[in-house]
């Protein structure tokens, strides 16, 4: 009987963790507004807008995940002129949703993404970013989570991420922990994405499928394109201030 109990349990603890790698998150993602330019005064600086926020979620099984908008939510654009026409400041933000799928199985990341205008999909592999996991933890949603950075020259990446959700998935392009990242913070606050809720549910065929809206394009060949375009734009605006979000 008591062998039996021990089965019982080991059973169940084994359907428990099986059931905790299929379902979604909803995230809130924040991107925060920091200008400043020689010679702009009070009153323009009123009208920036001090950060923009948006609904996203990461829907995902043991073998792929996809990061996409929540339904009916997606960033909103700036365009703010001076009166004297002597500051534009313009952030973009492209129709197309920003998309990101991943398979873990081939390592393999497809992302959906606009470019003044026109779409694109970049298929590439899985960065293999270098993680240091720290031994700093905290209780977020219910959720034990420890504390994993990334410094390069490029970022600094505070993530928080839980094994009790034993998947390497996490928001954008975000990946490769021994748990789920419920929490992550970009170069000090310049972008920041929170967990809100964790589902875990059985997905439909369909939940989960690679974004096709676009011309197909490896990572280098869209990194050529994006400086083609950025040359275009500064032609375009000419001196102007020019912010284009990216991910």
């Amino acid at each position: 009987m008591k062998h039996l109990l021990s089965f019982i349990f080991i059973l169940c603890l084994c359907c428990q963790l099986s059931s905790q790698t299929e379902g979604k998150i909803v995230y809130k993602e924040t991107i925060k507004f920091d200008f400043e330019f020689e010679g702009m005064d009070e009153s323009m600086k009123s009208m920036m807008p001090e950060s923009q926020s948006v609904d996203k979620e990461l829907v995902f099984n043991s073998k792929e995940s996809l990061w996409q908008n929540k339904k009916g939510e997606a960033m909103e654009g700036v365009d703010l002129k001076s009166d004297d026409g002597s500051f534009h400041i313009k952030i973009m933000v492209d129709d197309t949703e920003d998309i990101y799928y991943k398979s873990f199985d081939t390592n393999t990341k497809y992302h959906q993404r606009g470019l003044m205008g026109k779409s694109f999909v970049v298929k590439d592999e899985m960065e293999k970013h270098k993680w240091k996991i720290t031994n700093e933890k905290v209780k977020y949603l219910d959720y034990e989570c420890q504390k994993a950075v990334i410094e390069n020259e490029d970022d600094f990446i505070v993530a928080w991420f839980t094994p009790q959700i034993p998947s390497q998935i996490g928001p954008g392009g975000l990946h490769g922990l021994p748990g789920a990242i419920l929490m992550a913070n970009y170069n000090d606050g310049e972008r920041e994405v929170m967990a809100q809720s964790v589902d875990f549910y059985k997905l439909e065929k369909g939940d989960i499928k690679i974004p096709n809206n676009g011309k197909k394009v490896s990572e280098a060949e869209f990194a050529k394109i994006e400086e083609e375009k950025q040359k275009e734009m500064e032609m375009m605006y000419g001196s102007g201030n020019i912010i284009r979000e990216r991910r």
